[in-house]
């Protein structure tokens, strides 16, 4: 209940008179339910949850007793009929295009949270959601050193991901935070190359871009390159320089565009800019995206207790990329490094 009367606390702030809330990530970041569908109608007077008799047991240990619990035969049902008993609504901007369409036949006036009250809430991550975020990344960190021993040349990518994912769950993870994303050779050009089919070769740079979740996500980006081509290692240790770089300038009261801004004035001095295309980072918490972001127009002012990955890349069409990624915790000076179970940032297998 500590969440939602924080959350009252700022819908007052904002003029809102009432919020239901959609999304499950939401819902469970206020209540702890991990069911996959449940509505939450907050107001100053009470909370409401809305779910249905697949989870009639499961809230018995997850929902406070302080949250009036409704079991729904049909939830567009109940919500019209919430709808039509309060008048005006507001509803999340992650509400569901038919739900909002469902409710605004039924609300006398429907709006909506223009300032996403609650991902401005979950953007700043308490104690307990940094250890759980951490903890998530050393089992993350410690599947990675154990698939090194495992991975072979000849193998194809997809059969690289398959030993890492089944060494994450091994030690306890309930899912991928992502799709995994293994990426070798000329495939290392593409930032969002998620593994195929393709053999990898002794020699090849391989991307691997990856996390696991505990309820809440890591992320993590390394590279696995047995070769010494010193063009390869030239610009490995570009991108280092523009992580190191970044992490460099955050703090409480640094803009997100400015982390964004370093890193990229880093891979541009060196002559590579046009070859860095995305963002430099994003929030991860309950998602694995989630506010802010590290870009060009995010003019979000960092606070103490914000989780974010950087991660600069250079990528050649064609020939290879490479991609580095550390997950920060903005701290009370600086930042403190939640992926530094991976001391090194470029691995080689360790075949028998």
């Amino acid at each position: 209940m500590k969440r939602i009367e924080r959350l009252l606390g700022m819908m007052n702030k904002t003029g809102l008179k009432n919020l239901l809330l959609t999304d499950p990530a939401d819902i469970f970041y206020l209540t702890g339910f991990t069911g996959s569908t449940a509505y939450l109608f907050v107001e100053p007077e009470k909370a409401v949850f809305f779910t249905d008799g697949r989870y009639e047991e499961q809230i018995k240990t997850e929902i406070s007793s302080e949250i009036k619990t409704v079991i729904v035969k049909t939830y567009g049902t109940s919500l019209c009929e919430l709808a039509k008993q309060k008048g005006q609504l507001t509803v999340s901007p992650k509400c569901s295009l038919s739900v909002y369409t469902m409710l605004k036949d039924s609300a006398e006036e429907l709006l909506i949270d223009s300032k996403d009250v609650v991902s401005l809430m979950r953007s700043v991550k308490d104690r307990e959601e940094v250890e759980l975020i951490a903890h998530a990344f050393k089992v993350a960190g410690n599947a990675f050193l154990e698939s090194l021993s495992q991975w072979r040349y000849g193998m194809n990518e997809t059969e690289w991901a398959a030993i890492l994912e089944y060494n994450m769950r091994k030690k306890g993870a309930t899912d991928r935070s992502f799709e995994t994303i293994i990426a070798s050779g000329e495939r290392g050009a593409l930032p969002h190359g998620t593994a195929g089919a393709r053999v990898i070769n002794a020699g090849d740079p391989v991307t691997v871009d990856y996390g696991c979740r505990f309820n809440y996500c890591s992320d993590i980006t390394r590279v696995v390159y047995d070769g010494s081509d010193p063009f390869v290692l030239e610009i490995t240790d570009i991108v280092k320089g523009a992580m190191d770089a970044a992490k460099s300038v955050i703090r409480p009261g640094v803009r997100c565009s400015s982390v964004d801004k370093a890193a990229r004035d880093y891979i541009e001095k060196k002559g590579y800019g046009e070859f860095f295309n995305h963002g430099l980072g994003h929030g991860v918490g309950i998602n694995v995206h989630e506010a802010p972001s590290f870009n060009f127009r995010d003019e979000t002012v960092l606070v103490q207790g914000m989780v974010l990955t950087v991660e600069p890349g250079i990528y050649l069409p064609g020939r290879f990329g490479v991609r580095l990624e550390d997950t920060v915790v903005v701290s009370e000076n600086s930042c403190v490094n939640l992926t530094a179970v991976l001391e090194d940032y470029v691995y080689k297998i360790l075949q028998r």
